[in-house]
């Protein structure tokens, strides 16, 4: 009211009061504003206002009309120099949405805050003229050189890229990567832009991995699809490789990065190999060298064929019962030299040559298909191949010894982590429910109803708390209505 009435009426025409800041008893400032391009802080006194500052509070969005020249421009504030930006053919929903953006980068560059992810996306996805000006103002960062590449630009050179460059990964690792590469480059194509992938694009592709047929039909068996598992670890892989664009300053943000991919965890292919299955395996194994191979499975929970096939005979300590397990994995780690273990090894150290380094004399060679040989074996004695034929034989040995140490010794002497082994490893046995039947004794001692304290601190509660009674029964005991009821007794 007292604005309208003033004579400076005419700077003020079109604000609003917004909200109130810091008041004096000196002087009163109040901010306007809400309407136009900026805010006015003004001070006033009984009569009279006066605009002491103009500060931005949003971009200007200003249609352009010209010969050869139709488009917007953006006008804001930063750092007290008035920007601006031209953008030719777009709409105004969206020059709207970029100014809102160089709003926000702008004054969090101001207050030194974090700005939304959507206004850093849009800046880091810029090109050409404005991604100039926005890096020169300091509201965006520099263009990667990889995208004056082909790296920078197409899907399988980027990805040939960074596999090349993961020199601190395994070679298993680096398997599953180049896994997932071939996955992308058949969906996608070898010279798509990466920058053109959206999110849709990634789920796209996840479903059509779940619908990717890995096993032909037969006349016994339907086709077989990719599993939950198998997707999620080719999930996992390709937001790896596409976080590093992102640090790479190639593309603004992953569209992989909000894809979930499933549990890796598939119960339905756990198997528990049994001590009379196995004693019948390792019978069957044709030399001593596939006796070991199977032993250090089986018995140690090594892992085969990485940890198998670099077990020297120098690992082997005889006088403690340990071996030296060097994983290319999880690295160091000590193992006991279980007793079954012990006779296995003993008979292959009494038959290996003379000057033998590994435990397993064969097999260092480049492609050695050991589940192939294995498979064999087991179908020669009358057992059907069952999956994951070498893992199942170290989540055998899991499962067997969780029965008899803690967690945290079998991690250390596995190389795996209770969580790992809880979802991939452990796995319920026919004897695990032959005890559960045919025990005739009670599975567990009864509970005592409120007789002693559970813990310290349910003795020192009030014993009306915890009974287990009904209301009725906890008026009478309080005294507030007699044991008898409340009608009156006749």
């Amino acid at each position: 009211e007292g604005i309208a009435r003033s004579p400076e009426q005419r700077a003020l025409r079109g604000w609003e009061w917004r909200h109130w800041m810091e008041r004096s008893r000196s002087e009163d400032v109040a901010v306007l504003g809400d309407r136009g391009s900026y805010v006015a802080a003004v001070a006033f006194s009984t009569n009279r206002f006066s605009i002491i500052q103009e500060i931005d509070s949003m971009a200007s969005v200003i249609r352009r009309d010209e010969v050869g020249r139709n488009g917007w421009r953006i006008r804001f504030y930063l750092e007290k120099r008035r920007r601006e930006l031209y953008l030719p053919n777009v709409s105004k929903k969206v020059a709207e949405t970029i100014g809102r953006h160089c709003d926000e980068l702008a004054g969090a560059k101001a207050a030194n805050t974090e700005p939304s992810r959507d206004a850093v996306a849009w800046a880091n996805g810029t090109e050409g003229k404005i991604r100039d000006l926005l890096v020169g103002w300091g509201l965006a960062e520099p263009m990667s050189p990889k995208l004056m590449t082909d790296a920078g630009r197409y899907l399988g050179a980027y990805l040939d890229s960074y596999i090349a460059g993961r020199t601190d990964a395994a070679e298993n690792t680096k398997r599953n990567f180049r896994q997932a590469r071939r996955l992308l480059v058949d969906y996608f194509g070898e010279r798509h832009r990466i920058k053109s992938i959206t999110q849709a694009d990634a789920e796209r592709w996840r479903r059509w991995l779940l619908a990717r047929v890995v096993k032909a039909a037969t006349k016994e068996k339907a086709a077989e699809t990719m599993s939950v598992a198998t997707v999620s670890m080719h999930v996992k892989k390709t937001k790896t490789m596409f976080n590093e664009a992102v640090r790479d300053r190639i593309m603004a943000e992953s569209p992989f990065a909000a894809l979930k991919g499933g549990n890796e965890s598939n119960p339905a292919r756990l198997r528990f190999i049994d001590q009379a299955t196995t004693t019948k395996v390792l019978a069957a194994c044709p030399d001593a060298d596939w006796q070991v191979v199977f032993a250090l499975a089986r018995f140690g929970g090594l892992r085969c064929p990485s940890e198998v096939l670099s077990l020297r005979w120098t690992d082997v300590d005889w006088a403690d019962g340990r071996l030296r397990i060097d994983s290319p994995k999880t690295g160091l780690r000590f193992c006991p030299m279980f007793s079954e273990l012990r006779v296995v090894l003993t008979e292959a150290w009494e038959l290996a040559p003379d000057g033998a380094v590994y435990c397993v004399g064969r097999y260092h060679g480049a492609g050695v298909n050991l589940r192939t040989q294995l498979g064999r074996i087991l179908e020669s004695v009358g057992v059907k191949p069952w999956p994951r034929l070498f893992q199942n034989l170290r989540s055998s040995r899991r499962t067997e010894l969780q029965e008899l140490y803690p967690d945290h010794v079998l991690n250390t002497w596995l190389g795996q982590s209770s969580k790992v082994a809880e979802g991939h490893y452990l796995t319920v046995t026919d004897e695990h429910w032959s005890r559960a039947i045919s025990s005739g004794a009670p599975t567990g001692a009864p509970i005592a109803n409120g007789a002693e304290p559970i813990t310290s601190n349910h003795a020192n509660e009030k014993p009306l708390r915890n009974m287990p009674i009904d209301a009725l029964q906890g008026l009478a005991m309080a005294g507030k209505i007699p044991p008898t009821g409340i009608e009156p007794v006749a």
